[in-house]
């Protein structure tokens, strides 16, 4: 019988969020294209049944869930584990954003990927009755009513790994608290990534030895990934040619509201430190913006080129026509070289971080370079962790962002000092796959299994 939380949920809660979407769906061809996926859940998930003819699932399944790309890459070093522990077993991956669905789809580790269907008592009956999951896995958050009532009902444990939980959060406050402890309480298994988080998730009804600190997996899977990329990766090689004693700043994923505090640093640093080589990575590498960005380095008289150009003068014409000398900077104009932006750099500004919140600080960290950012960061528990360490500096504006690289430009130390802090932060946070793996094992023997 459902509770008052469950009715006020499923009969007003629910219909409300359905018509937000369907209205947000008019304006904003993201939200649109979530929609249709949704619809054509349970199409895929059967047609992959149906190729399994008599057999179907025989040994029991696990389903992970993640809303976007970052929950996506704290659960993929765990799909990868229990794959290579079984390989028999079917790992399911549903997730929520379109932004992840190309990665999702093209995983090598989930037999089949989609779009988590509507949180309805109906969907997530027939969600479980066709995929029979011994464990369900959500990856840091995302964690709906409907799918942790029913699974709790219906005897499947459900775990949240990498996860994280701020004392800011509005789920610890008020009539949201109350709601999230009707549900919460039933979480069989919490993997935090902090003693903090794990404080926090016990504050909303989780059983205190339901609570556990492993760490975050994302740090083993950056980390890998990291190692895979040397200084003569193809997607490096474009930027080799600026002379050693340069100092290349990587800006990464930035948004206009962090060039707005950032370019007017640069253009004052552009003209007195002649070693300063720019590389300006936008979040969203559209024409319009590329074209904003190009804009400003001619006004700033800084010449430039832009990364799909020297990445193809490379490829035609061999390594000795990567970039040259005297090019003051680089406009990355496409997607999916980031690492390799970080690669090449000496330092690095992480965006996102006059907004809603600071991006990926843990990759240029792998790198050993020294961070900086916004005042929005306490998203980034690893952020935290490097500025705790003094690897990382919080800049408020263009003034402290200029006097920050100017430190860096003209004190080798340190910048060397303060590259080894991030890097050791993310050497000291290894391990969390392999601790995370033994808690599901110990756990839930049924559904996971150690080598």
């Amino acid at each position: 019988m459902m509770d008052l939380w469950q009715l006020a949920y499923n009969c007003f809660g629910l219909p409300l969020a359905r018509l937000a979407l369907r209205i947000a769906a008019i304006f904003q061809p993201k939200v649109s294209r979530g929609l249709r996926g949704r619809r054509g859940s349970f199409r895929e998930i059967e047609t992959w049944l149906a190729g399994r003819g008599a057999e179907g699932i025989t040994s029991g399944s696990i389903l992970f869930h993640v809303t976007s790309v970052g929950e996506y890459l704290q659960a993929l070093p765990l799909m990868k584990e229990l794959k290579e522990i079984d390989s028999s077993r079917p790992v399911f991956l549903s997730f929520f954003s379109p932004s992840v669905e190309k990665r999702a789809r093209s995983c090598p580790h989930a037999d089949l990927a989609f779009y988590l269907p509507e949180d309805t008592r109906s969907n997530i009956r027939r969600l479980l009755g066709l995929l029979k999951p011994k464990l369900i896995v959500i990856s840091k958050f995302d964690i709906w009513p409907n799918l942790v009532n029913l699974a709790s009902k219906s005897g499947i444990p459900l775990a949240v790994i990498a996860a994280t939980l701020s004392p800011d959060s509005g789920r610890l406050k008020g009539i949201s608290g109350r709601f999230h402890r009707s549900f919460y309480k039933r979480l069989s298994l919490v993997c935090a990534i902090s003693e903090n988080d794990a404080r926090n998730f016990t504050n909303l009804g989780v059983a205190g030895e339901n609570c556990i600190v492993s760490g975050d997996t994302r740090f083993d899977q950056t980390f890998q990934r990291a190692s895979e990329i040397p200084l003569d990766h193809p997607l490096v090689l474009p930027f080799r040619g600026w002379e050693t004693n340069c100092f290349r700043l990587a800006c990464g994923s930035v948004w206009p509201a962090d060039l707005q505090r950032l370019l007017p640093a640069l253009a004052q640093l552009g003209r007195t430190a002649t070693r300063l080589r720019i590389i300006l990575a936008p979040h969203e590498p559209t024409p319009e913006q590329i074209t904003k960005l190009t804009a400003w380095l001619v006004r700033n008289k800084l010449s430039y080129e832009l990364y799909s150009v020297l990445k193809g003068r490379v490829e035609t014409q061999g390594p000795s026509e990567a970039i040259r000398r005297e090019t003051r900077a680089v406009v990355i104009d496409t997607v999916g070289v980031l690492a390799a932006v970080y690669r090449a750099a000496d330092a690095a500004y992480v965006g996102g971080s006059f907004g809603k919140g600071v991006h990926n600080t843990m990759e240029p960290a792998c790198f050993g370079l020294p961070v900086l950012f916004g005042p929005q960061h306490r998203n980034s528990y690893e952020a935290t962790l490097m500025l705790e360490a003094g690897g990382a500096f919080a800049v408020r504006d263009s003034r402290q962002a200029a006097s920050i690289i100017s430190h860096f430009l003209t004190d080798e130390a340190f910048l060397r000092h303060s590259g080894e802090r991030t890097r050791e932060v993310v050497v000291n946070n290894l391990g969390a796959t392999r601790n995370t793996i033994a808690a599901l094992a110990q756990r839930f023997p049924g559904a996971v299994s150690v080598k």
